[in-house]
């Protein structure tokens, strides 16, 4: 059981630090607790990261553009919902 929570802790630590969380998440399932630990001490890499937040914040927007136009399939429904309001 305390293993999967060694792998959970590696997970999350190598996606906040710009490391491949699948092979860190592997390491911890066979190495356990020190996986995390080793990980901890490595420095952060600081392109990747940033390349992770662009992703996660386009992903965000165009999942708030999706709800903000879910019934607007064409430009006479665009213009009969802001008739509504």
């Amino acid at each position: 059981m305390m293993q999967f929570v060694w792998m959970a802790c590696a997970g999350i630590i190598a996606l906040t630090k710009g490391r491949g969380v699948l092979r860190w998440i592997l390491a911890a399932y066979f190495l356990g607790w020190i996986a995390p630990v080793i990980l901890m001490f490595l420095s952060i890499k600081v392109d990747k990261l940033n390349q992770r937040k662009e992703m996660f914040k386009e992903a965000a927007e165009e999942h708030v553009v999706k709800q903000e136009f879910k019934g607007v399939n064409n430009v006479e429904d665009l213009f009969n919902q802001l008739e509504k309001k």
